[in-house]
């Protein structure tokens, strides 16, 4: 399922999916980033729910961040708006950026379930900020999301 059929990529496709296998969750949530669309596998986002589901069971709290969002768009699973703010509600208070900043476009939009509260929604988006390094290092985030965001 490799786009680009390089021998470097497949070799690591398959030395990340061993370590997913053996139970490593930042592998896990690797795989998961790859089979939404990143890294050159195809977009496959029942495998990349599998992924995010396996590591969030393993308590990484990358893993429950991207397995909340994924529940919250129904992105290769069916949708769970309450499953999906519990996880990320606990991702947030566990310092993940990502959850933070979905959990305040949200308050912000006041949609998935979550009421339009624009003092919840600045909270949870500065949080975000504060705890964003200015890098795109796997986090689900990137200059350019805090660029566009209006509160």
């Amino acid at each position: 399922a490799v786009e680009d059929d390089s021998a470097e990529r497949l070799k690591k496709v398959i030395a990340m999916k061993k370590k997913a296998e053996a139970g490593d969750p930042e592998a896990m949530c690797h795989l998961s980033e790859w089979y939404f669309g990143m890294n050159g596998l195809h977009r496959d986002m029942k495998q990349a729910y599998v992924w995010c589901s396996r590591a969030a069971d393993l308590n990484s709290v990358r893993g429950m961040a991207f397995k909340g969002f994924q529940l919250y768009y129904g992105s290769g699973v069916d949708k769970d708006e309450v499953t999906a703010a519990a996880l990320l509600g606990f991702a947030a208070g566990r310092d993940s950026a990502f959850a933070c900043y979905i959990l305040g476009t949200q308050s912000y939009e006041g949609t998935r379930g979550l009421p339009k509260d624009h003092k919840l929604a600045k909270y949870w988006l500065r949080k975000a900020l504060d705890l964003f390094d200015g890098e795109d290092n796997g986090d689900g985030l990137s200059q350019k999301d805090f660029e566009e965001c209006k509160v």
